[in-house]
């Protein structure tokens, strides 16, 4: 994306005599598709290359600018002329009539409108490049964008509502009403869309529902999959009455995080219902408890002061299937000994899935937590409530934040090889799957 002048030819290059056989051409370009660096330079060697390079290229667009390449000043004028933001140069690309037919390789779009420079543009010339990006993108399906707002939603909306099968969303704040409205409006017009994921974001209000009333929030009735987290309890009762309306979505599955605060989400476990299956990311459970300059671990009972918060967020859980998402930090497993203890009756089947691309393990440490936990798994099956404990490490595809889908420069799945010992009992009893086979997070 950062040679769109060098790598792009205008179609009439296509009829242009072809210097190399078509077979030979297509061999070659097909060979270096999963190398997109050395697709590149092979397009800039003739034009039949750059011809059949071009729909592989131009596939997966990413417009979020290298921090290192922003310039010192913070003025406009020498940010615009010193450096230009990539979102004003692929507008540029498909405003000319020589390369605008690029726009219908796009089916994946990566856009972050306030980096750098453009926190000094103008909001309303943006909004305006945005817009004209996404008109010029019939074969779209995929949306990634942070720091999303209203005016967004509107060309979501106009230009994208009936092709996009997958939107990514992060970093965002509603304030009010008119806001609301625009993003409800957004959600009811993507008519195809069958994973949805927003992080980091919440509606500006608080849970008071006797002063201030909670307006449903209804997904998209064609969605299966959804991934909320970094919210309030506020958004999460938003979500639970929109679950409640008639044109309201069935998940297959829903991904949702812990954070260590006391939350109801029993509302939302009742409108998903037992045929959703529920993931929870638990990152390596190392987070700064509010008022305190200490982490859990450092307390003297650190579990017992999750307890309250572990209890109120898995409360009213429906469905029997539960995964648990998270790093490969060895204090977790303590952590899983307990939890596991509390969870709701219902679940009769839980997933541990260990992030491969994690950079703190190995996880078996300490083998006397593993103990813990293989007796707490021991008890629940006892006393009928649990079917069976999956064990797997997988690389993460799906966008996160935290430890759980940290990228280390290696992946890590030496403790699957380890984990028939570390939970012997549950083994002899029949009740664990160690997964050897799932590669990738599949949810």
């Amino acid at each position: 994306m950062k040679n769109f002048k060098d790598c792009t030819d205008s179609e009439s290059d296509f009829n242009l005599p072809r210097r190399i056989p078509n077979e030979i051409s297509g061999i070659i370009i097909g060979f270096l598709v999963d190398d997109l660096s050395t697709l590149r330079n092979v397009a800039l060697l003739c034009h039949d290359f750059a011809s059949l390079a071009q729909s592989h290229i131009f596939r997966q667009v990413d417009l979020k600018d290298d921090p290192t390449s922003f310039p010192c000043s913070r003025s406009p004028s020498h940010q615009r002329v010193g450096y230009l933001p990539l979102i004003y140069r692929f507008a540029a690309l498909l405003d000319n009539t020589q390369t605008l037919f690029l726009g219908q390789f796009v089916r994946r779009l990566d856009v972050d409108p306030c980096l750098g420079p453009l926190r000094n543009v103008e909001q309303a010339e943006l909004d305006v490049t945005i817009s004209s990006i996404f008109q010029r993108l019939p074969s779209l399906i995929e949306l990634r964008i942070k720091r999303d707002d209203c005016k967004h939603f509107e060309a979501i909306q106009m230009y994208l509502g009936k092709q996009l099968k997958e939107l990514w969303i992060g970093h965002m704040m509603i304030y009010d009403q008119e806001d609301y409205d625009h993003f409800q409006n957004m959600l009811t017009s993507l008519t195809v869309i069958t994973f949805l994921a927003i992080h980091d974001w919440s509606l500006g209000h608080k849970l008071d529902i006797d002063s201030t009333p909670v307006h449903a929030l209804i997904l998209p009735r064609s969605l299966k999959s959804a991934c909320i987290t970094g919210t309030n309890e506020y958004t999460y009762h938003a979500l639970a009455l929109g679950l409640e309306s008639p044109r309201a979505p069935v998940l297959s599955s829903f991904l949702s995080d812990f954070r260590n605060e006391v939350e109801d989400r029993s509302s939302l476990w009742k409108g998903l219902g037992a045929k959703t299956a529920i993931a929870l990311d638990v990152g390596n459970m190392m987070y700064w408890p509010t008022g305190s300059g200490l982490t859990m671990w450092n307390r003297a009972d650190p579990i017992a002061s999750y307890l309250p918060a572990m209890i109120s967020v898995t409360q009213g859980l429906k469905g029997p299937q539960l995964t648990l998402i998270c790093s490969q930090l060895y204090l977790l497993i303590a952590y899983f000994a307990h939890f596991i203890s509390i969870l709701p009756e219902p679940v009769h089947r839980i997933c541990i899935d260990f992030n491969a691309g994690a950079t703190d393990g190995p996880p078996d440490r300490h083998r006397e937590d593993w103990a813990k936990l293989d007796s707490a798994l021991r008890n629940r099956h006892t006393l009928g409530l649990l079917e069976s404990i999956c064990v797997r490490c997988t690389t993460r595809i799906i966008t996160g934040n935290g430890p759980s889908f940290e990228r280390g420069l290696s992946l890590d799945r030496t403790i699957l090889n380890r984990v028939v010992a570390l939970l012997h009992r549950s083994e002899e009893a029949g009740i664990l799957e160690v997964d050897h086979t799932t590669l990738f997070f599949e949810f």
